[in-house]
């Protein structure tokens, strides 16, 4: 694996918080195993020709955000 698709543990775990996600459970490190061995196979993006395409508009809200339900 080259250093292009390496992610490393720090960086991976401020994703992860950022994404809403809880970085105390115990999978978090499942997790970080499996986003590091797909990494690699996601290069093919960058091949892609999107030059006419326009960007989706989506909206995200991580969980910590997300006002509570009544």
């Amino acid at each position: 694996m080259t250093s292009e698709h390496t992610l490393d543990w720090d960086s991976f775990l401020n994703v992860a918080k950022a994404s809403g996600l809880d970085v105390t459970d115990p999978h978090i490190q499942e997790l970080y195993a499996y986003v590091q061995m797909i990494l690699p196979g996601l290069s093919a993006v960058h091949e892609l020709d999107l030059s006419g395409v326009d960007p989706a508009m989506t909206y995200f809200v991580p969980l910590e955000l997300t006002p509570e339900e009544p």
